[in-house]
């Protein structure tokens, strides 16, 4: 049997990132020329067809996209979802297909539930933002095919699900590069909620670092909450407590971070002089706070597309095994570090 062509053997063989590869070919406009036409020549040579990709997507009773958000109990869907959707949403629209959101609070979704979308005809194929866990179905015979479900944020792939996301570790390891090339050697990182993923990867990621540079014992963990500024004031109130204090803070996310920096400015500590901050996400509002903030941008935006065209190669058999795409995220130096 022939091997299908994916976008991920498109982006070995051009030496670009698969973010890149999917630009070139949905959005020829947002490359270089020579980027456009290597990427079209290795497609050709390897027999690549994006609109076979496209037609087979668009064939389904429904040509929509379900997206399940999941979000805690009380709050809004997270900010950082809005460049997610909005490239899930240009991609549908270049493959003629329609998105439809919803919401939900449960960190674990089963395949039981998804299923009942899929065979309602409420839409053909489903992206599950920040699914904590994913439970798989107990039987599903090889002629079955792969499910039209991926993960975002989350690696589900050992629960049998192709996932996206930003290689997370890579940017908490600039961050503490970074903090440490400004001479500082006593640390505290605030938490995000309790058994969430990304919580447990960016503490470990900070952490591991800073034990492989001799700084390991130099660690102290500060309790947040649900990634947001209340749950940053609620950390920096612990910190100004503490009979020494780190000179340098990582925080979960930009919201810990800016509720962090906002706490501790107003009981008179200056940033950076007496405390450097930095977060993560990369919220664009960071860029504008005072001091700006020192953070991990996501590219987001690629994420959603590339979520979308992973969807496009499942359908068309391009995909047929769970597997871990994962975009490089961009450290961004300012004024709070």
């Amino acid at each position: 049997m022939t091997k299908r062509i994916t976008l991920a053997d498109l982006a070995e063989q051009t030496g670009l990132n698969i973010s890149t590869v999917s630009r070139a070919l949905s959005r020829p406009d947002r490359v270089s020329n020579e980027t456009r036409r290597l990427v079209e020549k290795v497609a050709s040579q390897l027999g690549y067809e994006t609109n076979v990709a496209a037609r087979n997507l668009s064939r389904g009773t429904t040509d929509t996209i379900l997206v399940l958000a999941s979000s805690f109990s009380g709050q809004a869907i997270s900010p950082v979802f809005t460049g997610i959707l909005l490239g899930v949403c240009e991609e549908a629209k270049a493959l003629g297909l329609n998105v439809m959101l919803r919401q939900y609070l449960e960190q674990t979704i089963s395949a039981s539930d998804v299923m009942r979308y899929l065979q309602a005809g409420v839409a053909d194929s489903v992206l599950l933002v920040a699914t904590e866990q994913w439970l798989p179905p107990a039987e599903r015979s090889p002629d079955e095919g792969t499910l039209p479900v991926v993960s975002i944020f989350n690696d589900l792939t050992t629960s049998g699900l192709t996932s996206v996301m930003t290689q997370e570790v890579d940017g908490y390891v600039a961050i503490v590069d970074h903090l440490v090339e400004r001479g500082h050697r006593h640390f505290a990182f605030v938490s995000g909620p309790a058994g969430i993923g990304h919580e447990h990867i960016r503490y470990n990621a900070v952490k591991s670092r800073l034990s492989t540079l001799g700084l390991g014992k130099k660690l102290v963990r500060l309790e947040g909450g649900p990634f947001d500024m209340a749950s940053g004031t609620k950390a920096a109130q612990a910190f100004l407590a503490l009979k020494k204090r780190p000179t340098a803070v990582i925080c979960c996310s930009d919201g810990l971070a800016l509720g962090f920096m906002h706490t501790v400015l107003g009981s008179g500590l200056r940033v950076p002089e007496d405390v450097a901050i930095a977060g993560y996400d990369g919220m664009d509002y960071t860029a504008f706070t005072s001091p700006s903030l020192t953070t991990v941008i996501q590219p987001t935006l690629e994420i959603g597309r590339v979520a979308v065209q992973v969807l496009a190669d499942i359908h068309n058999g391009r995909i047929t095994t769970p597997r871990l795409v994962a975009l490089a995220p961009t450290f961004v130096a300012r004024q709070s570090t």
